[in-house]
């Protein structure tokens, strides 16, 4: 999978990724999107969820989100991943988990920055398509760099990234992804799977 981000101030003139691919033997997950752009100083993310009603029980920062309705955007600043990845999930609340680590292992640390330099926003809504809650945050490359100090972030450099729905608890369990996941059972922290994203 390849996604373009553009350098663009608004998510009007970014392309749209459809996170409708469910690879598990699990219910569909309701229609999810997602656009990203990008800035000289930062990439931000909308993620947008079709979904009248989604669970949003966790308020704890860092705390179990995936059990929630979850919106998740995983990318590693390198396009072999040997940089590490980084994983922010978040549900309506908004409430959110971000890690980072060099593999999927125990090694993976809680980021905390500066809530108003990550900029998340949560709004409910209605178009066309019906009813839905979506998210907005920004990630700045400083953040990226305080952990990745070499991450290429510059024209015409590639990273790589998935994004994913889910959710468990008091819902029907739901797991989506958009570039294609290979695991026998819904595993997210899987960077081997993690689509081109070319800046």
């Amino acid at each position: 999978m390849k996604y373009f981000v553009k350098k663009t101030d608004s998510f009007d003139d970014a392309g749209i990724g459809s996170v409708s691919l469910s690879p598990w033997n699990y219910p569909a997950a309701p229609e999810t999107v997602f656009r990203v752009i990008r800035s000289d100083d930062a990439f931000s993310v909308l993620l947008r969820c079709y979904e009248k009603d989604p669970v949003a029980r966790i308020e704890k920062k860092h705390g179990p989100v995936c059990n929630d309705s979850c919106m998740e955007f995983f990318f590693s600043p390198s396009p072999d991943c040997s940089n590490g990845y980084f994983n922010f999930e978040v549900n309506a609340n908004p409430t959110y988990l971000f890690d980072y680590g060099p593999d999927p292992g125990d090694g993976r640390v809680h980021i905390d920055w500066d809530d108003g330099d990550l900029s998340v926003r949560s709004t409910r809504g209605e178009d066309e398509k019906g009813a839905f809650w979506q998210v907005t945050f920004r990630i700045p490359f400083e953040l990226i760099r305080r952990f990745a100090p070499d991450a290429a972030l510059s024209d015409g450099d590639v990273i790589r990234a998935n994004v994913y729905k889910c959710g468990k608890t008091d819902q029907t369990e739901h797991y989506s992804c958009w570039s294609r996941v290979g695991t026998d059972g819904p595993n997210f922290h899987t960077p081997e799977f993690f689509g081109e994203f070319v800046l």
